[in-house]
């Protein structure tokens, strides 16, 4: 069987090689998250990486790799047997990379009962999964951010403690799990749990390269490999071998590294400075420093060693960072830099005496200042319709449900079984065979207290349909300013929920589909930024087209479970068929939706945040246009069966001054 790929053979991507080589010096850095569109490299570092660590000793017949040398990261068999005096045999192996598939079941990653030892035997014995297999190798997941919330829960408990807990069908199994953790992702097929990205010591924006001499040599190098893959690895063999050795050097060099007092103090000014949450980024950003020093044969930490180790480690936990293409904060500063484009030919003379624009002007601006984003306050709405799928609108949502489509995640013992789990029905059929009379063919004997029910689960996709109203109502005081923040920060929430969205804004006479239905919320972001405002509201139009667009979608995917923001202060004034009422037929139009059960939600753009117009007005007089206003735009959000949400509320904190 060919080997993979040289490391030594890749052409640029320092800082990923760098990122993967100073883990090898110090595992207990925690790993690397490689981030970046397809075609970069990422899988093929990772996998030509385990050639050049350098073999560890390991105690020969144990599953789970233990270290001979350590007394205290021991699996429970090996402890005992050298609490009873036994030597244990050890031999020599190579660093693996060991690969979690994004289909695996919780059974395959943590392990389970050896049916085949508890059928022949009637043994309880365990049955190693893959954080065994990982233990003290590279457990290498493709595509993390795509990855199984239950799947995750179970990592994230693994690499907290540095071992496994197995506690389940009679089988009690703890043994240690540490591991170096390396995932790659294309930030555009959705972001990453906080809590998994925090776990990633390091993180590295892996871009293409543009280099054209570069890109030449890539493609001949990887031409040869393919031809004559042998005689590719053997010209490289001797770079291999070296860093090998520089690798082993730096782990011997590292117990003596020194970090300076100026150098601890950078490193956590740096970290306040940036509003790293916690103290893991200071943490991290000392262990990488010390050894980068060590792979540098100093023995001293520098100012340079750790500017480094900061630019690998800190920026994926700032709270507060400008957008590189998918930012994962919570609260990120996005700056569209929008050339301001032509009036269409109308002059400035539309403008009324405060400056500002008339509702029914045929003049429209660009929005385009900077805002900041924030995160959405969960409880703001609760959408109630198809809860059997999810517990909030997200793309992929863990939902155990008796249905017998989906993915098959875990079993459990019920009092009607229509979906059988062979394997856990096995196994627990397995733990009584001793008390049961064999079969002639000594087959295993299933009794009807050892079915068990399949859980599967539902992954519905979700479609957020922005329809935001860029009508000239929504240019006066603060409320262009906040439905814009509105609208980019739904679409960040979007982001990390892995949701497809489209936009559709309407203004003037019409409305119009501003972004299609797509993943790329990057590109929602820039078209959000230039969306032209002014003249009327045309409210109709934007429910019309967000009735169609979601039509046109469902006929292509029964699964879809579409949700719809409609971002407006209600202001109604065009009609969609010449002559009728523009509110009876908003009205209308918004009742579609609750007849073909679509979620939706109504945001007020207008309540608290508009109340500069009735500054001339008698005090009665304001009150009755609020209440009149309020009850107009509850009454839209009934005929949606949308819950009512004045944009004031949310986000989650004060994020919002009137």
């Amino acid at each position: 069987m060919t080997g993979p790929f040289p490391f030594a053979a890749m052409v640029g991507q320092d800082e990923l090689k760098r990122a993967l080589t100073v883990n090898a010096v110090a595992p207990d850095i925690g790993g690397v998250l490689l981030y970046g569109e397809k075609g970069t490299g990422k899988s093929t570092a990772v996998r030509a990486f385990s050639e050049v660590l350098p073999e560890q000793a390991v105690v020969t017949d144990c599953p789970f790799g233990c270290d001979p040398s350590s007394a205290t990261d021991l699996c429970d068999r090996c402890r005992s047997r050298q609490k009873c005096g036994e030597q244990l045999q050890t031999e020599t192996r190579a660093v693996r990379v060991v690969d979690l598939p994004l289909n695996a079941t919780a059974d395959r990653l943590v392990g389970t009962l050896d049916v085949e030892r508890a059928v022949t035997d009637g043994i309880r014995q365990f049955d190693p999964g893959i954080l065994a297999e990982a233990n003290r190798n590279v457990l290498y997941v493709d595509e993390v951010n795509l990855l199984d919330d239950h799947l995750v829960d179970v990592l994230l408990d693994a690499a907290a403690m540095g071992e496994n807990v197995v506690e389940r069908e009679g089988v009690s199994v703890r043994h240690p799990a540490e591991f170096m953790l390396v995932g790659t992702m294309n930030p555009e097929e959705g972001s990453l749990r906080p809590q998994l990205l925090d776990r990633f010591g390091l993180v590295v924006d892996v871009a293409g390269i543009d280099d054209v001499d570069q890109r030449v040599e890539i493609s001949r190098r990887r031409a040869a490999f393919d031809a004559d893959p042998e005689t590719v690895r053997a010209e490289y063999a001797d770079q291999q071998r070296e860093l090998t050795q520089r690798i082993v050097a730096a782990r011997e060099r590292l117990p003596d590294v020194t970090v300076p007092q100026p150098i601890e103090d950078d490193i956590s000014n740096a970290a306040v400075d940036g509003n790293v949450a916690g103290l893991r980024g200071d943490i991290t950003v000392r262990k990488t420093a010390r050894a980068i020093a060590a792979l540098e044969g100093e023995e001293t930490v520098t100012t340079a060693h750790c500017e480094e180790a900061m630019s690998l480690a800190l920026p994926h936990r700032m709270q507060s960072v400008e957008e590189t293409g998918g930012s994962t904060s919570a609260t990120m500063t996005l700056p569209e830099e929008v050339t301001r484009e032509a009036d269409d030919g109308q002059s400035d003379s539309e403008e009324g005496t405060d400056g500002q624009v008339p509702n029914n002007s045929g003049r429209s601006e660009l929005i385009v200042e900077d805002g900041e984003v924030y995160p959405i306050d969960d409880t703001a709405f609760t959408l109630e319709k198809d809860r059997e799928l999810r517990d909030r609108y997200a793309r992929r949502v863990p939902s155990d449900v008796r249905r017998r489509s989906g993915r098959y995640v875990r079993a459990q013992d019920d009092e009607t079984v229509d979906d059988i789990a062979v394997d856990a029905t096995v196994r627990a059929a397995a733990l009584n065979q001793e008390y049961r009379e064999a079969n002639e063919d000594r087959s295993i004997v299933v009794e009807p207290e050892d079915l068990r029910q399949k859980l599967r689960e539902g992954t519905t996709e979700a479609l957020v349909v922005l329809v935001v109203d860029s009508s000239g109502s929504v240019m006066n005081g603060p409320q262009m300013r906040e439905t814009k923040r509105a609208v980019l920060s739904l679409l960040e929430d979007a982001y990390r929920t892995r949701d497809k969205v489209a936009v559709i804004s309407f203004r003037g006479k019409d409305a119009s589909v501003e972004v299609a239905p797509t993943y790329n919320v990057r590109r929602a972001r820039r078209r959000v930024s230039r969306l032209r405002v002014g003249g009327n509201t045309p409210l109709s139009h934007g429910l019309v087209d967000a009735y169609r667009l979601i039509e046109r979608e469902r006929r292509g995917n029964d699964d879809l479970y579409p949700v719809v923001l409609v971002l407006s202060d209600g202001k109604v004034n065009v009609p969609y068929e010449n002559g009728a009422d523009p509110e009876q037929e908003a009205v209308q139009f918004a009742s579609l939706f609750d007849e073909e059960d679509v979620s939706a939600v109504y945001l007020d753009t207008g309540f608290a945040l508009n109340d500069a117009k009735y500054s001339l007005w008698s005090d009665s007089a304001a009150r009755d246009a609020k209440r009149e206003e309020y009850e107009w735009n509850r009454t839209l959000a009934d005929a949606m069966d949308a819950e009512y949400v004045p944009l004031i509320d949310l986000p989650d904190g004060n994020f919002i001054q009137p």
